[in-house]
């Protein structure tokens, strides 16, 4: 006890107040640069392991937080009716206008409810919550187990678990996703996840209303499983992305449906479901969990080592302020390459998408889309599975080539110049897909 005292009293000091303000941002930033630095590189069973952990244990309390009093006065005329029955006392004989039946049962009732609320009290005060169980052998009810009202300090505890689970799917979402982000449509997505992590840290109080909690259940549920289903099935699709929607969703139902609360609170959860479905139907919902690794414009290309000849950059390319280029002979090849990381043994059907920018609107017009059977990705390979795409009789121009999950997403795009003029050999490097 004075150990606890000790530890009160130095939490009360002036410094130690200051500096907890700040350990929900600590923890914040120390939660996400751990996500970037591990996920941002190759995700391992481990990674995937913990990130169940986390969405499991986020479903147990959200279960938890469903918990509520259906009769918060603890006493309905059915409970007094069965601890009269339990007693003994019966209510039927006598005719419809006799009082004395249920003054009797009213007379044993008040008598067993007095202990009964009185150990009930005792339990609560040692586990944490108010219920309308009590002792067996004080009173015969069916009872659940989600009928009790949580204590505010267990519900305190709860919601800052829910916080940092949820703060821990959010931040590794966020990193895998941008990860398989290749148009703004996609990015936009990511930052709106992004957003919701930031704003996680200020809804702990929020989260003590299921409602809150179980919508977002449902949005973390389906883009985790939408990550983690590919590492287990090989595959991705629509087909995957719909499951993950039905599972996450289904999950959100059985919740509300062991819950006995009102139909009102899964709006959110079918609202957010229908929401992903259309955002993945637009090409959206960014194909997790594949990564673009590397992606060269180049000529000359030596399909042995997927090497080929590369402008040799300026200092603005070097910076990253002007766009790649490729000077070719007039009726030269322009190839480009690209390697895409996919988990051990997913496979996956690549396309690549060039556009051409039309100096008369000056806006880029789709040209070609670009597949086949050397673009189906077999995963594995922490430097990304290689591929490339080739067009002849390239005008000079700007160009724009979308590297995609073939008739989906966009997994990452560069933008590059065309020109009709050959370098001396000193103006070219030879580069490789690594």
């Amino acid at each position: 006890m004075q150990a606890k005292e000790r530890i009160e009293k130095l939490r009360a000091t002036p410094i130690v107040q200051r500096v907890e303000k700040f350990f929900p941002a600590i923890a914040f930033l120390a939660g996400f640069g751990w996500d970037s630095i591990t996920l941002g590189t190759m995700v391992y069973g481990s990674d995937l392991l913990i990130l169940l952990a986390y969405y499991v244990g986020a479903f147990i309390l959200v279960i938890l937080l469903s918990a509520k009093l259906d009769h918060p006065e603890g006493w309905t005329k059915e409970r007094l009716a069965a601890v009269a029955k339990a007693q003994g006392v019966q209510t039927a004989p006598g005719p419809a206008t006799s009082k004395e039946p249920q003054t009797k049962v009213e007379e044993v009732a008040e008598k067993i409810k007095s202990a009964a609320e009185n150990k009930a009290q005792q339990i609560a005060d040692k586990i944490g919550y108010e219920s309308t169980a009590v002792p067996v052998n004080a009173i015969v009810v069916h009872h659940r187990f989600l009928d009790r009202e949580w204590s505010p300090v267990w519900k305190a505890r709860f919601t800052w678990a829910v916080q940092f689970l949820f703060g821990g799917l959010f931040s590794a979402l966020v990193v895998c996703y941008f990860k398989s982000s290749g148009s703004l449509a996609s990015f936009l997505l990511v930052i709106a996840l992004a957003c919701m992590l930031v704003g996680n840290e200020f809804l702990q109080k929020k989260y003590e209303s299921f409602g809150v909690s179980l919508a977002f259940f449902c949005l973390l549920g389906t883009m985790f499983l939408n990550f983690i289903i590919p590492h287990v099935v090989h595959r991705i699709g629509f087909f995957w992305f719909l499951l993950s929607t039905l599972l996450s969703l289904g999950l959100c139902v059985w919740i509300w449906k062991i819950s006995h609360r009102s139909k009102a609170v899964l709006v959110a959860p079918v609202f957010i479901s229908s929401l992903l479905i259309v955002a993945y139907l637009m090409n959206w919902v960014p194909p997790v969990p594949l990564v673009l690794k590397q992606q060269i414009p180049c000529q000359n290309f030596d399909r042995k080592n997927f090497s080929c000849d590369v402008d040799a950059p300026g200092f603005l390319q070097k910076l990253g302020l002007q766009a790649p280029s490729v000077h070719k002979a007039p009726d030269g090849e322009v190839y480009f390459l690209a390697a895409v990381y996919a988990p051990a043994a997913l496979k996956a059907e690549l396309e690549y998408r060039w556009y051409y920018k039309d100096p008369s609107t000056g806006e880029y017009r789709l040209t070609d889309k670009i597949s086949s059977g050397r673009m189906v990705i077999n995963g594995g390979r922490e430097q990304g599975f290689r591929s490339y795409s080739k067009k002849s009789k390239v005008p000079a121009g700007k160009y724009r080539v979308e590297t995609a999950y073939k008739d989906g997403a966009v997994i990452g795009s560069l933008a590059f110049d065309v020109i009709d003029e050959l370098r001396d050999s000193s103006g070219y490097v030879r580069d490789s897909l690594r």
